[in-house]
């Protein structure tokens, strides 16, 4: 019967290293590089003293892994160091020295003499950009459920109007009914639009430049009652009618979302204020202004948490201010939320201009 193999002593572990095409490594059984392949000195382009330094000591030291990365790394490898794992793989971010950062899976496989660990094998794989199809796929994902969270469950209310009233219609031959039958349908319309803007990545969305009159912009949107029902008392300010640039249906979508936005929370006697300076678009009220509960702003003034889709804070549809983001970035704008000058709300599409 033949003897098993003799366990592999670390420098014939160098010479398989040192022919793999990954950036590869050994570990001594202190954590110090014994040796490091061409291919990793040519990825890295780190210098002799970090690549053969104490792992991941130096790497944390030096900047090009942060803390917690390090943390990760080092339990990963003491645990293949104290024979408690035949194989480990560790995902780590890494800053190479030209500044890139990369996303990496380490293999970690022990080296053996005599029974005892004396070392380990490290393989180091460039997953960046499975990782980002991975980000992106699981993005696609959480987007997919909230739309049809948002479809099945926010278009059963319009359409079930819509067919009450033409079921009456029907069986007693009264057509009064089904003037609000096709308003139910009409705003199903508006909100199948949403939603289309809401699955698409804005780069993807098609924008036209064409000069917008904001008076005309909010006229329409009061009239076609497409964002909500005006409070008896509500005034609808335009300070400032632009025109501005944009494109017409969507900024009408992200104006008219902002406007019944404003009447839905901003009480009966809110005025909302509409216009253009140098900042942007805006929208603003004299309501009562942020939710208590909001999340901090963030160093742009926009507020994460309302912009969150499906968030509402009235009991509707949670993607209006969501749909506003959308717009403002397909634009190439960004939301900014923050108090109005009244103590209010108001919402900024930051980069929108005055048509020249």
């Amino acid at each position: 019967m033949d003897s098993p193999p003799e366990p592999m002593p670390i420098d014939h572990a160098e010479s398989i290293v040192n022919a793999l095409g990954d950036g590869a490594y050994v570990l001594d059984a202190d954590r110090n590089r014994a040796f490091v392949n061409d291919r990793l000195r040519e990825v890295t382009g780190f210098d002799e003293a970090v690549l053969h330094g104490k792992h991941p000591e130096r790497l944390v030291e030096e900047g090009y892994w942060s803390a917690e990365t390090g943390d990760r790394y080092r339990a990963a490898v003491e645990r293949v160091l104290a024979g408690d794992a035949a194989d480990e793989r560790v995902q780590l971010t890494t800053t190479l020295a030209d500044g890139r950062e990369v996303t990496t899976e380490t293999r970690l496989t022990p080296i053996e003499r005599d029974g005892s660990v004396v070392g380990a094998v490290g393989v180091i794989r460039d997953v960046t950009d499975r990782v980002e199809r991975e980000r992106e796929l699981k993005r696609l994902n959480e987007r997919l459920e909230r739309l049809a969270g948002f479809l099945s469950h926010d278009l059963r209310n319009p359409l079930s109007v819509a067919r009450g009233y033409v079921n009456l219609a029907r069986d007693t031959g009264e057509k009064e009914g089904l003037a609000a039958a096709e308003d139910a349908l009409d705003r199903i319309e508006a909100m199948i639009d949403e939603a289309l803007v809401m699955a698409r990545d804005p780069a993807d969305i098609e924008t036209a430049d064409a000069a917008v009159d904001l008076a005309d912009l909010a006229a329409d949107c009061l009239e076609s009652g497409d964002f909500g029902d005006r409070p008896a008392d509500a005034d609808l300010v335009v300070e400032d009618p632009g025109p501005v640039t944009g494109d017409p249906m969507l900024l009408r979508r992200a104006v008219g979302n902002l406007i019944g936005n404003a009447f839905d929370h901003g009480g009966d006697a809110v005025t909302v204020r509409v216009g253009v300076d140098e900042r942007g678009v805006y929208v603003a009220d004299d309501g009562p202004g942020l939710p208590d509960d909001a999340a901090a702003s963030d160093a742009a003034g926009r507020t994460d948490e309302l912009v969150d889709f499906g968030v509402s804070r009235g009991g509707g549809i949670g993607i209006g201010l969501a749909i506003v983001e959308r717009v403002a970035a397909a634009h190439g704008w960004t939301l900014e939320i923050d108090e109005s000058a009244e103590g209010g709300f108001r919402a900024t599409l930051v980069g929108a201009e005055p048509t020249a």
